[in-house]
């Protein structure tokens, strides 16, 4: 086999797993750090090595704030799942007090604040005593 056949499968090689590297590092929110390193270990070999504390410092910083947004997206999506458990326990109790209260459930509408409205008038089901209790 000829050498630059060998070369040039080699350098396909390398160029698929580093375009894979940077589609998982893209992923996982860690293409800067990576792309930091990648740069402290071949363009800025000779700095990093001078300043080696301080690139250490950059790179760490990098990844600390990459958990940091990891936490926080954890947590939007907890709450999100939270909030939609709750609207749909709402929806269902709302569902069966209407169907308690005989309200004719043939055409369920919501309006902007997640009231059920009476298809007979369009306006919100009171329930109770004039008191909606959800909002309570």
């Amino acid at each position: 086999m000829p050498i630059a056949a060998v070369i040039s499968l080699c350098l396909t090689a390398g160029l698929l797993i580093l375009s894979f590297i940077f589609k998982v590092a893209g992923k996982t929110r860690l293409a800067v750090p990576f792309l930091c390193l990648l740069l402290f270990s071949t363009v800025l070999n000779k700095w990093a090595r001078e300043n080696e504390t301080l690139a250490f410092i950059i790179l760490f910083s990098l990844v600390g704030l990459t958990v940091i947004s990891w936490i926080i997206s954890l947590i939007k999506v907890i709450q999100r799942r939270r909030d939609e458990k709750y609207f749909e326990d709402d929806v269902a109790w709302q569902i069966q007090r209407a169907r308690e209260m005989g309200v004719p459930l043939d055409k369920i509408q919501f309006n902007e604040h997640g009231d059920l409205l009476d298809p007979r008038t369009g306006q919100p089901i009171v329930y109770g005593d004039g008191v909606q209790f959800k909002d309570l």
